[in-house]
This record gives structure tokens, sequence and C-alpha cells, in this order.
């Protein structure tokens, strides 16, 4: 398993960022690395969602469920260059994205350019 944690200041107020954040089909303008983000389907604050990795090759490609929770999202990715947990969410202050992931095995030996 692979986990980290991103916190960066931010000086937006905590209502505007939320709405932000939970625009899932918007994430490739913020999240670098996911070029497109479709919704396959929707139950009340769940998506299904298809990802398209912003780099090449078989693996770029995977599924998630995204959960809107109280302070931001959660993605729960199932299939793809890696499984687990993505959650972003809004602090004091700050955005904080936390990843709690399993890289698939053809990406273990480039895991620090993943990352």
């Amino acid at each position: 398993m692979v986990s980290f944690v991103v916190r960066r200041e931010v000086r937006v107020p905590r209502g505007l960022l939320l709405s932000i954040i939970r625009r899932i089909e918007d994430y490739p303008k913020y999240w670098h690395g996911h070029r497109e983000v479709r919704i396959i389907d929707s139950s009340g604050d769940v998506f299904h969602v298809q990802v398209k990795f912003a780099f090449n090759g078989p693996l770029n490609h995977g599924e998630a469920y995204v959960r809107l929770t109280d302070d931001g999202v959660a993605f729960n990715f199932v299939k793809g260059p890696f499984k687990g947990l993505h959650r972003v969410r809004v602090g004091d202050g700050e955005l904080v994205s936390e990843w709690d992931i399993k890289l698939h095995p053809l990406l273990t030996p480039i895991r620090g350019w993943v990352i």
C-alpha cells in the first residue's frame, strides 16, 4: 500500500471550494493526473465514474465510486492502475488530498514517478 497526504493552504471561502471539488467531471482542470472523468451512473451522493489518466499506456483508465461527503469527496478506485481510496477534503484554510492506494504490479518499478 502507498499512503500519503498533500496539504495546500487556500484563501477561498469554504463553501466555494466545496462546490468546486464536488464537480466530479471537472477534476481534469485541477488534478492534472486526470485527463477525463465521466459519470456513468449516480444514486444520491454516490457516482460511478470512468477515469482516463494523463499518462499513456494500457493502464491509463480506471473506474471509481465517488461519494460526496460533508467536507469534500471520497474516491474509491476499483479498477485501473491502482486501487484504493483518495479523499479530498476542505479543512480550516486548507485543501487536503489523502491517498491510500495499491499500485498495479506493472507500475511498481516507476512508483516514484507515478506518485
